[in-house]
């Protein structure tokens, strides 16, 4: 019954759809773009200052580092095969308290993300993983968001083309029901169900008292449960200041998503509060195509205007530096973000 209301749901909302599938044109588009500049890798030149222009194995913490304290959390970086000890000292001397939050400094989508509440399961990721490792302050605000930006190299001022609201994965007591059978009744939640009770963070067995809501998943990535919801309407030219400022801080950065966290929906309105999570480059996504209430159409069309935009960007750029990458090269770069990717 799972695996049919499973396969059900996936196959009547695109937004769960393969990542190949909902791509197929881009990759036209791409090789079109490609043949007018001459060029597999004219997309380097979007953000030169990022590996591949952000498309993979990015360090998140160099793209943090250019940004002063007051727009992130405290961040720490730790090399492949750091000791419980050395992080230990680390999270003493800057002042971060459990829970933090445990990521490979070059990852995507999520993947080895973690919420860390305590010294042994710290030091039981630190085991785990063999790729470099950021620990952040936990920032608690429920509120969090991705601003999709870019800026004309020619230009001072950008746009803000598209803004994702994340809404985490909750359930409510009935005061019954055990907490499996809550997640299990929810499309979004049985989707995530097995991963969900994997590592015994959560107790399946545990009975919600009628009328409690409890957060599921902490981490706000899309294939952990988290709903991406169109907030785009907020973008208003107060929040493009603040990104022309941030966009400026980071260099040479034009094109790209920034991952939030605010104390609130009218803070962030605002610019006020912001605490930058991550910076995404040429892989970014304008995530508010996957509002369940989007059409498929629409994605599409919103995704090959953003590679027209990237090809804008990098033409304008291309005096910085010949974007004549070999293939061999691209290659090998993406086996060593593979490889990290597997045993993160």
């Amino acid at each position: 019954m799972s695996y049919k209301s499973n396969f059900f749901t996936k196959l009547t909302h695109w937004e769960y759809w393969p990542t190949w599938l909902v791509y197929l044109p881009v990759v036209f588009y791409y090789f079109l773009l490609s043949l007018r500049a001459r060029s597999f890798f004219f997309f380097t030149l979007a953000n030169p200052d990022m590996e591949m222009g952000g498309l993979y194995n990015c360090s998140k913490y160099r793209q943090l580092s250019k940004l002063p304290d007051a727009l992130k959390p405290k961040t720490i970086f730790l090399q492949t095969g750091s000791s419980l000890e050395s992080a230990s000292k680390a999270l003493i001397l800057h002042g971060i308290n459990y829970p933090i939050i445990a990521k490979p400094d070059r990852g995507e989508r999520g993947t080895a993300v973690k919420v860390i509440g305590c010294t042994e399961q710290l030091e039981n990721y630190l085991q785990e993983s063999q790729s470099d490792v950021l620990l952040q302050e936990f920032i608690q605000s429920p509120f969090e968001a991705g601003v999709f930006y870019y800026r004309l190299p020619s230009e001072s001022s950008g746009q803000i083309p598209s803004i994702v609201l994340k809404d985490f994965l909750t359930v409510i007591g009935d005061g019954k029901s055990n907490l499996k059978d809550l997640v299990n009744e929810i499309p979004r939640g049985r989707l995530v169900s097995t991963e969900l009770f994997k590592d015994g963070r959560l107790n399946p067995e545990e009975v919600l008292v009628l009328g409690k809501e409890k957060l599921l998943e902490p981490i706000g990535n899309h294939n952990r449960g988290t709903k991406f919801l169109d907030g785009t309407h907020f973008s208003n030219a107060e929040l493009v200041q603040v990104f022309d400022k941030i966009s400026h801080q980071l260099g040479s950065f034009f094109y790209g998503r920034v991952d939030l966290k605010a104390p609130s929906l009218e803070d962030f309105i605002q610019g006020k509060g912001i605490k930058i999570l991550e910076i995404n480059g040429v892989n970014a996504e304008p995530a508010h195509i996957y509002d369940p209430n989007a059409k498929l159409f629409d994605g599409i069309v919103t995704l090959l205007k953003h590679w027209g935009i990237i090809y804008q960007i990098s033409r304008e750029n291309k005096h910085l530096a010949p974007s004549n990458l070999s293939i061999k090269e691209a290659w090998d770069h993406y086996n060593r973000w593979k490889k990290i990717k597997k045993i993160a």
